[in-house]
C-alpha cells in the first residue's frame, strides 16, 4: 500500500497595510452604446408609428373624398336624367303639334284651317281700306 501524504497549501497571506483592499463587488455603469441603441431603436419605433398613423389617415382621407366623388356622380346622373325628360318635353311642345295641345288645353278657340306665315317683303302689301285704326278713342 502507498501512503499518502496530506497535501500542504501555502495559508493566505495577510493584505498588506499600505494597500487598500480590493473589494468584490463594484458600482457597474450602464455602457453609453446600449443607451443609444435603446434610443435609436425607440425613436425608429415611433418615427414608424408615426408613418401608418399619417398612411391610415391618407387613406381615411382618400376613402372619404371618393365616397363624396361617387355621391356627387349618382346626383349628377339623376340630374341629367331629368335634364332629358325635360328636354324632351320641350321638344315635343316646341312642335307644332305640342302647340296645338297647348291652346287646346288653355281653352283657346281652334281656327277652322291652318294657315301657315311666311314673311312678306316691304311694300308688297296692299294700303289699308280704313283710316288709321290707332286713332280712334277707345271709350
Amino acid at each position: 500500500m502507498v501512503a499518502t501524504q496530506p497535501v500542504r497549501r501555502p495559508a493566505a497571506r495577510p493584505a498588506r497595510q499600505g494597500q487598500p483592499r480590493q473589494a468584490n463587488l463594484r458600482v457597474v455603469r450602464p455602457d453609453h452604446r446600449i443607451r443609444v441603441v435603446g434610443m435609436l431603436g425607440t425613436a425608429v419605433a415611433v418615427g414608424l408609428f408615426a408613418v401608418l398613423f399619417v398612411v391610415a389617415a391618407l387613406h381615411a382621407l382618400l376613402v372619404q373624398t371618393q365616397a363624396q366623388i361617387d355621391a356627387q356622380r349618382v346626383a349628377n346622373a339623376a340630374v341629367q336624367a331629368e335634364l332629358a325628360v325635360v328636354n324632351a318635353d320641350l321638344a315635343r311642345v316646341d312642335s307644332p303639334e305640342g302647340l296645338e295641345q297647348w291652346a287646346i288645353n288653355a281653352g283657346l278657340v281652334l281656327a277652322p284651317e291652318v294657315v301657315i306665315l311666311s314673311p312678306v317683303a316691304l311694300d308688297t302689301l296692299a294700303p289699308p281700306t280704313s283710316g288709321n285704326p290707332f286713332s280712334e278713342a277707345v271709350g
